[in-house]
C-alpha cells in the first residue's frame, strides 16, 4: 500500500496505469474544488480537470520533485488550464455579445465522491483557508487574485496600484509560507 507522500508521477512516466489511477484518486477532489472556485461552473471544472490529468499523463516525465511536490505540479497545471478556460470563455462571450447573441450555459455534475473523500477534501480545504488567513493581508490578497480570480501578476499589480516586483515578492513569500504550513498535505 502506498503512503500519502509516495510520489506516483515517476511510475506514471513509465506508463503505469495503476499509478495514474492512484494519482487521480489522490488529487482529483482537491483539483476539482480549485477549478470550481476558479471557473464557477461544474461542467467547465470537470472538463479542465480531465485536461489536467491528460497533460499529467503525457508530461509526467517533466515532473521534477526537486522543484516542488506532485500536488503543487498538478495544481499548477490545473490553475493554468483553468485560467486559459476563463480567458477563452470571456473571448467567446465578448464575441457573442458583439454579435448580439445571448448564451446560456446549463451544466450538471454527478458527485461520485464518497463520504471519506469529502471529509479529506474538507480537511484540505480547511487547512488551505486557515493557512491563507494566517498570511499578511497583502500576500493573501495577491495570492487570492492569482489563484482564485485568475489574474496574472501584471494584472494584479495594475489592479492594486503596486509595482510588479512588489507583487511578485508578495506572492513568492506567501507561497513559501503556505508550503510550510501545508507540508502535511504534500
Amino acid at each position: 500500500m502506498e503512503t500519502v507522500n509516495e510520489a506516483l508521477l515517476p511510475s506514471v512516466a513509465r506508463g503505469d496505469t495503476a499509478a495514474f489511477e492512484a494519482l487521480y484518486d489522490r488529487h482529483s477532489g482537491t483539483l476539482y474544488a480549485l477549478l470550481l472556485r476558479i471557473l464557477a461552473n461544474p461542467e467547465d471544472a470537470q472538463e479542465v480537470l480531465q485536461e489536467t490529468f491528460v497533460k499529467a499523463w503525457t508530461n509526467a516525465k517533466m515532473f521534477d520533485a526537486a522543484r516542488g511536490s506532485e500536488a503543487a505540479w498538478l495544481i499548477s497545471i490545473a490553475r493554468s488550464r483553468g485560467i486559459d478556460k476563463l480567458r477563452s470563455r470571456k473571448i467567446r462571450v465578448d464575441r457573442e455579445n458583439d454579435a448580439g447573441r445571448e448564451i446560456s450555459i446549463h451544466s450538471s455534475f454527478v458527485d461520485s465522491t464518497t463520504g471519506a473523500d469529502r471529509a479529506i477534501q474538507s480537511q484540505e480545504s480547511s487547512a488551505v483557508r486557515s493557512a491563507l488567513s494566517e498570511l499578511p493581508e497583502a500576500q493573501r490578497v495577491a495570492l487570492e487574485l492569482a489563484y482564485f480570480e485568475g489574474f496574472s501578476q501584471s494584472e494584479i499589480a495594475e489592479k492594486l496600484g503596486e509595482p510588479l516586483g512588489t507583487i511578485k515578492t508578495r506572492m513568492q513569500l506567501g507561497m513559501k509560507k503556505l508550503r510550510e504550513r501545508l507540508r502535511d498535505f504534500q
